[in-house]
């Protein structure tokens, strides 16, 4: 069953009733040569019931919610935020042994949960042990693992960043130093990050160090990261006096949807912890070319209710939906939600059984009166979204801004709006307009937004949604700590593609022309995606060549470059150089 509202951008939180997921383990799954006091830490994307402590299992008698094999004790903890779990082993790991384990195996007694009670699924994985007491020796400390993993994309604002090395470390509190006059021994970068709001603590052992950044990182930023960087006056060093190599270890992280740095921007317009109530009217198509998009292929016609409890409760009990012929329909409990959805085959026949004109949404809470909501829904014919530059948006330069255009949302109003949303493999958040948390607008007139440098990592495949919608019911104070909306809409699907990131092939320039308004046009092939910029010079003995501009191919390989700038004098040369 899909549960209407989850993918398709309205605007409503994002994750209803989605499990939680582990998006990071350390020791990395396979990691090999990991020391015996090593911790094993979980990173979740959602908050999690914070209660529940790790129990191991103890086959047969006891299926706890952590089987470790061989058989191993261990103490947790959860951090502040409720998304990383520690589990430290009561007494070593073996040493030179593949350690296999599992995170809420099934029968467990007491399952992992997100805050609002979804179990998270069965994860596993292995790691292997080094000799005993870990390595290091006399020699230099080493970084064996990181958290968020390098690369890792859509990651939690709240994160925390956490490093682990394979032998004890001099517990030195004050590692971000005093920038620019002080270097610190970690050096962070990324647009709105503030190095001095990041805060460090050593575990017991001295080999792991958290790295805390204060009011939650900016949204949709690419956080990097070096350890001792070049000219750094403050050192990450063994308790043997070794320095970590210098510049050795860096990485980089994407964040996914977030505040912005600051904790009281919520882009749904309310806190996370709120509950929530939706009525939707959903048509969902697909593009897979620059031809006009066609249905979904798995249910394209939608219509659907959801209603979410507030975190804190009152818990939902029953509730129901009245349509404009007075007929009822039942909302059936899901997980602790209560939902109905209904997919007509066609969308002629999801307008004959969900026309325009007033429903009225029941519900009632533990202790509360029963809520009557009355949302009135027009009549509307809207346009089927569609991707003007397909082509350019399956050949994305990663390291480059990239507008995405498409057609006008013809007839828009007050109460319309259009939503852009790219998300990973996993559907991780990776880019969102509007967003009023970075802030970036997007009003209803628009046809193009612009995807920012480094959102999207090179050589991968991305899902994007552009969505027109109606809103017709709207309101963040008629049932206290819920917030609710009543809309209708239609979307299309469509890959994002990046190239693959490395040195652009040679380009060769295959044809040319002066155009009547005396400016050269040339045709160019190249490297699918690829950046070159176009460079000339009046003599082609010369040393000195000077930008034109710069020419981007398409998913073919091809581009068309035109030297606009004022002031040419011929002769001319020109060559293209791979960026």
């Amino acid at each position: 069953m899909r549960l209407l509202g989850w993918r398709h951008g309205l605007r409503c939180p994002r994750g209803w009733a989605q499990a939680p997921r582990v998006t990071s383990v350390t020791p990395a799954n396979g990691a090999t040569g990991v020391p015996v006091t090593s911790s094993l830490v979980f990173v979740f994307d959602q908050n999690m019931d914070t209660d529940v402590d790790a129990i191991p299992s103890m086959p047969p008698f006891l299926t706890g919610n952590l089987e470790v094999n061989p058989s191993v004790f261990v103490d947790s903890a959860w951090s502040a935020d409720g998304r990383t779990l520690t589990c430290t082993p009561s007494s070593d790991w073996p040493a030179q042994t593949t350690i296999t384990w599992r995170l809420n195996p099934p029968g467990t007694i007491l399952p992992f949960t997100s805050s609002s009670g979804t179990p998270v699924a069965t994860t596993s994985g292995t790691f292997t042990t080094g000799e005993s007491g870990g390595g290091g020796g006399d020699g230099g400390p080493t970084l064996i693992s990181v958290t968020p993993a390098d690369g890792a994309t859509g990651v939690s604002v709240t994160t925390t960043v956490v490093f682990v090395f394979d032998q004890a470390m001099q517990k030195n509190p004050l590692l971000g130093g005093f920038p620019p006059a002080v270097p610190g021994a970690v050096a962070w970068g990324g647009t709105g990050v503030t190095a001095s709001k990041f805060s460090y603590a050593w575990s017991e052992d001295g080999r792991t160090l958290t790295c805390t950044y204060a009011g939650g990182l900016p949204g949709e930023t690419v956080v990097t990261w070096t350890l001792n960087p070049a000219g750094s006056v403050i050192q990450l060093e063994s308790d043997a006096g070794e320095p970590l190599e210098t510049g050795r270890y860096s990485g980089r992280f994407t964040t996914g949807q977030g505040s912005g740095g600051g904790e009281d921007c919520y882009p749904e317009g309310y806190p996370d912890t709120w509950g929530t109530y939706t009525l939707s009217k959903m048509a969902m198509y697909q593009q897979t070319s620059t031809a006009d998009p066609v249905p979904d292929g798995e249910s394209p016609f939608m219509f659907g209710v959801f209603l979410k409890s507030p975190q804190a409760g009152p818990a939902l009990t029953a509730g129901s939906v009245t349509l404009p012929d007075n007929s009822t329909k039942t909302l059936e409990a899901i997980f602790g939600f209560l939902s109905f959805n209904d997919t007509p085959a066609t969308e002629a026949a999801l307008d004959a059984a969900y026309p325009p004109g007033n429903y009225t949404l029941r519900f009632t809470q533990t202790g509360q009166a029963e809520r009557v909501i009355s949302m009135t829904m027009p009549a509307a014919t809207l346009p089927v979204p569609k991707i003007a530059n397909f082509n350019e948006a399956q050949a994305v330069n990663a390291a480059q801004d990239f507008t995405l255009r498409w057609n006008a949302f013809t007839g828009a109003g007050a109460q319309d709006y259009i939503s852009v949303t790219v998300t990973d493999a996993n559907g991780n958040l990776l880019f969102q307009a509007p967003n009023p948390c970075v802030p970036r607008e997007l009003p209803v007139t628009a046809t193009s937004t612009v995807i920012p440098a480094n959102a999207l990592q090179t050589d991968k495949t991305y899902r994007g949604t552009l969505l027109f919608g109606r809103m017709f019911y709207s309101s963040t104070n008629a049932v206290p700590e819920m917030g609710g909306f009543g809309g209708r809409a239609r979307s299309t699907e469509f890959t994002v593609k990046t190239g693959t990131g490395g040195a652009a092939g040679q380009a060769r320039f295959t044809g040319y022309r002066l155009l009547p308004n005396g400016n050269p046009q040339m045709d160019l092939t190249g490297t699918p995606g690829a950046s070159y910029t176009i460079q000339r010079t009046g003599n082609v003995g010369s040393a000195n060549w000077t930008s034109a501009g710069t020419a981007t191919m398409n998913a073919s390989g091809l581009a068309v470059f035109e030297d606009t700038q004022a002031g040419k004098v011929f002769p001319l040369f020109y060559r293209a150089v791979g960026n």
